[in-house]
């Protein structure tokens, strides 16, 4: 996500929420958050990314043909296939934008967005599911969360304290979440920890773990290898040979010799 989309988030999300927002130093109570700088629990990572989303679908156009049913279908399948308490901690919600950048991302609780210039560029639903995959494991690792916990600790006078989500200003500092949550970018190490949950989860879940490959082939055909274009997927993931060889070395791992399912065909213009 480029930084002009960021800024429009951002200035989006605090208009959306009437407030005029200036720094706000909030020190959270241990007894309530768990320590001073502690890390937001699920309910309260929920609730950061169920007030981000509304602003992403206040400004971006949401799709509900046969792409929406699609993405959905593929994304439950995905959910299906993971531990009982990854299933029932978050609240998956997959959505399908109208938007030329080639892009998806999550938020922290579980919304998923897909945007129609990635997802028309992807052949396969093996493809399609390796993002998916990919992103919904920065929801299920709580990366966003573990990100703010680690700005707490590197900005203790700016930093806003849990305890708010108990107090009287947390309208406010839940607006000043959901902009972190939409403009967040991830360690190296967390992306490659996404990719390789990404792949478990689609071979957990029939899908054959070379489309996660056709995805970042796919990929470096618009880009280049290692990203460029802004406002899209691979400015926020850098796409890399190096990546790419640790994904075809995690699916040797899964010594299945090759026994895989066929890849599904994906016909984007036939879903219209």
């Amino acid at each position: 996500m480029n930084e002009s989309r960021r800024r429009f988030l951002r200035n989006a999300a605090f208009a959306g929420a009437g407030l005029v927002v200036a720094p706000t130093l909030l020190i959270a109570q241990p007894a309530e958050a768990g320590g001073l700088f502690a890390q937001p629990s699920p309910d309260q990572q929920k609730k950061v990314g169920d007030e981000a989303a509304k602003e992403i679908l206040r400004k971006y156009k949401e799709v509900f043909d046969g792409r929406a049913k699609h993405f959905d279908t593929l994304g439950r399948r995905l959910v299906a296939a993971l531990p009982e308490s990854d299933r029932k901690t978050w609240n998956y919600r997959f959505h399908v934008l109208d938007s030329k950048e080639v892009n998806a991302f999550a938020l922290p609780g579980g919304d998923m967005f897909m945007f129609t210039g990635l997802y028309e560029k992807l052949k396969t639903d093996d493809a399609l599911v390796a993002v998916t995959g990919h992103e919904m494991t920065h929801v299920r690792k709580q990366h966003w969360a573990k990100a703010y916990k680690k700005s707490q600790e590197r900005n203790t006078l700016l930093a806003l304290g849990l305890a708010i989500f108990h107090a009287g200003q947390g309208a406010q500092t839940i607006a000043q979440l959901a902009d972190s949550a939409i403009s967040s970018k991830f360690s190296r190490s967390e992306e490659d920890e996404a990719d390789a949950g990404g792949l478990q989860n689609m071979v957990d879940a029939g899908y054959n773990p070379q489309g996660m490959i056709e995805l970042f082939e796919e990929l470096q055909k618009v880009s280049g290898n290692g990203g460029g274009l802004g406002g899209d997927f691979m400015s926020d993931h850098p796409l890399t040979s190096a990546r790419i060889n640790s994904t075809k070395k995690r699916i040797a791992e899964f010594k299945r010799d090759n026994n895989f399912p066929a890849q599904t065909p994906l016909d984007y213009n036939s879903l219209k």
